[in-house]
């Protein structure tokens, strides 16, 4: 389908944007649409569910290559404890054999040289006699042990041993994979052709461009045969390394694609670049000498009138080697943290509490009146709206908000439900808060344009061209009541919660 997708040219944000109305979408409502729309949004809907495909299966290649690494270190941290055991044996028993036939050795010398009753020709066979009963297999152990212990022998063969389940997991992944590198083509993406060319049948004939010395040495026996099962440990961690690092990317991704797919092209840029400057309000930016002069006179000005205040610092001085030491003073109690008086003591705060201040200052609950205006006498009460807002937009459920709720029952609570949260109950309720919003002054202080706003909490939404590298926190819809939408956000899903409620 890449065909069909370079012609339609609808973009990672078009794509999902598309493969979201048909996800949200009932099969009768995609049946109203004309044929050719009904063909865009299901040609979307594929590249959707294929890209989330690619992306759920390097997840899974990361995972377990992690879950490996993890498994073949603790094995081989095991592996040196026993032996650090075994080596503390061994050097046991070689003190305990050095003090037997070299110092007893050397005591029976002693009193042999000291007999006076022996003939020089008695003492020299005796001599000859001692010295051929001395014992050196503990510390011929004891060397070898040593000698294992600093080679990285025991790690190949550690990764050998379980490199067949580790085969079985990531091979067909590497295969269904496409991978486009950074900058030019690389040993790494000639292994990785070789190795789908040959279905992960790879022989001694196998690229080993990619491998350092220390693991092309490990991957040839002493007997010149190849190690394959080594071989493709070493294949799969340089893979997980390059997709972790950004030098393998997929092709059909949303989260492991190039860095260059988030910016604007470059024949789009060549095109619209000042109409592009002007929505970014960067237009005098447009031609950079004169800016790069201005902000090169404004620095040397910043200079001088830090140089000269700088002579008046009395908490600045300077050595004579012209080097200069600042002394900071200690600050106040009250200074260190100014603001600590208007935030609660706590971290975490109950959304029942911050939904009643905001009622508090809004009177946001007063806005759920009920349906029926006339000869209605009953009252609701105010932890029961409460209830009702963290209810609907967590989906918790009447029963369940009514148990884990004190002091209410579930008959107050379904009937503030079904009778007061009406759409326009909800939309009155943010229109409180959001006039509210519109009378304090912080959202104004840095406010570029005196007519528009762009911040996380005006209840505005942006329509952009493509998505940010933050999408979760710019750009987006955000409604004063997030719990009142679970899924997305939109008016639309808190109509249906209202009109199922």
């Amino acid at each position: 389908m890449d065909s069909i997708l370079s012609i339609l040219n609808l973009g990672y944000a078009g794509i999902h944007y598309y493969a979201g109305n048909v996800i949200r979408s009932r099969m009768f409502q995609l049946q109203q649409r004309s044929e050719a729309d009904r063909y865009i949004h299901a040609t979307a809907f594929i590249a959707h569910q294929f890209f989330r495909i690619q992306d759920n299966l390097v997840d899974i290649f990361l995972s377990v290559m992690a879950a490996f690494q993890s498994m073949v270190t603790r094995e081989h941290k095991d592996h040196l404890l026993e032996q650090r055991k075994t080596q503390n044996q061994q050097i046991k028993a070689a003190v305990d054999e050095l003090d037997s036939s070299v110092f007893g050795l050397l005591r029976e010398l002693r009193g042999l040289t000291g007999d006076a009753f022996l003939s020089d020709t008695e003492k020299v066979t005796r001599i000859k006699a001692l010295l051929e009963q001395g014992k050196t297999e503990s510390f011929e152990q004891l060397k070898e042990g040593l000698q294992q212990a600093g080679q990285s022998e025991i790690w190949h063969g550690i990764l050998e041993k379980h490199s067949v389940k580790l085969q079985n997991r990531l091979s067909p992944i590497l295969k269904a994979l496409t991978f486009e590198p950074v900058g030019q083509t690389g040993p790494l993406m000639e292994t990785i052709g070789y190795f789908k060319s040959k279905d992960g049948a790879i022989t001694d004939k196998a690229p080993t461009d990619f491998l350092d010395a220390d693991e092309l040495k490990a991957v040839v026996r002493e007997g010149g045969t190849f190690k394959i099962s080594l071989y493709k440990v070493f294949l799969f961690q340089q893979v997980a390394a390059a997709i972790k690092s950004g030098h393998l990317n997929l092709r059909h991704s949303y989260k492991y694609r190039p860095m260059d797919s988030y910016l604007i092209d470059k024949e789009r840029w060549e095109r619209d670049k000042p109409k592009l400057l002007e929505r970014a309000g960067l237009i005098e930016l447009a031609d950079p000498e004169p800016v790069l002069k201005t902000l090169d006179a404004a620095l040397f000005r910043q200079y001088q009138e830090t140089n000269a205040a700088a002579s008046d610092n009395p908490h600045l001085s300077f050595r004579s080697d012209g080097t200069f030491h600042i002394k900071t003073p200690a600050l106040d109690a009250s200074e260190t943290d100014p603001l600590q008086e208007w935030f609660p003591q706590r971290h975490d705060v109950p959304l029942a509490q911050v939904l009643d201040t905001v009622n508090r200052h809004c009177g946001t609950l007063k806005a759920f009146e009920h349906w029926q205006q006339t000869h209605i006498t009953q009252t609701v009460s105010r932890p029961a709206l409460l209830a009702g807002i963290m209810d609907l937009g967590y989906g918790i459920g009447i029963r369940k908000m009514a148990r884990i709720s004190s002091r209410m029952t579930e008959n107050e609570l379904e009937h503030a439900v079904n009778w007061r949260f009406s759409l326009e109950n909800v939309r009155a309720a943010n229109d409180r808060v959001l006039k509210a919003i519109d009378r304090m002054e912080l959202p104004n202080r840095y406010r570029r344009d005196a007519d528009q706003l762009h911040t996380a909490s005006d209840g505005q939404k942006f329509e952009v061209r493509g998505e940010s590298l933050h999408a979760s926190r710019s750009f987006k819809a955000h409604y004063v009541f997030q719990g009142l939408s679970p899924s997305a956000g939109t008016t639309r899903n808190v109509e249906q919660l209202v009109r199922v409620s």
